[in-house]
């Protein structure tokens, strides 16, 4: 074996890691967003509980109010990942300087979809919970 082909070999192991480490962060930082989204749903649901009780006293039903909530979270996840998307393509611009690389269309679309889904995600627990509230309750909550 010469010293061309170990280095080759360094370089796979050495860039393999790198990969595992930035999907590693990658999910922990998906997973850290979830449970952001779902605290923020939660606390939306706290605050506007005398407004749910409301709303199903007209005639709101379960479904209308799961689905309001789940719209929230959606909306803020697709927000929010646009924003990202927006900051990589700024800096991508600047990386590019450096270090010549693409973002693949697929990549920048697949981010968005990923985001969308962990707002739902997210949101199930929180929007579940306001469309199961008593309107008789909801109305007494202070």
């Amino acid at each position: 074996m010469n010293q061309s082909s170990t280095l080759e070999a360094q370089y796979k192991a050495i860039k393999l890691a790198i990969g595992g480490t930035g999907l590693f962060i990658t999910a922990l930082s998906l997973i850290v967003g979830g449970i952001g989204i779902m605290n923020i749903m939660f606390v939306s649901v706290k605050e506007r509980t005398r407004e749910i009780g409301v709303r199903k006293a007209l005639g709101a039903t379960q479904t209308m109010i799961l689905g309001q909530f789940l719209m929230e979270a959606v909306m803020i996840c697709l927000i929010a990942g646009l924003m990202g998307m927006g900051l990589a393509y700024g800096l991508s611009f600047i990386i590019d300087k450096f270090f010549p690389s693409a973002m693949p269309i697929g990549l920048a679309i697949g981010s968005i979809i990923l985001s969308v889904i962990i707002g739902v995600v997210s949101g199930l627990v929180p929007s579940y919970q306001a469309a199961r509230l008593d309107p008789i309750d909801a109305l007494r909550y202070e």
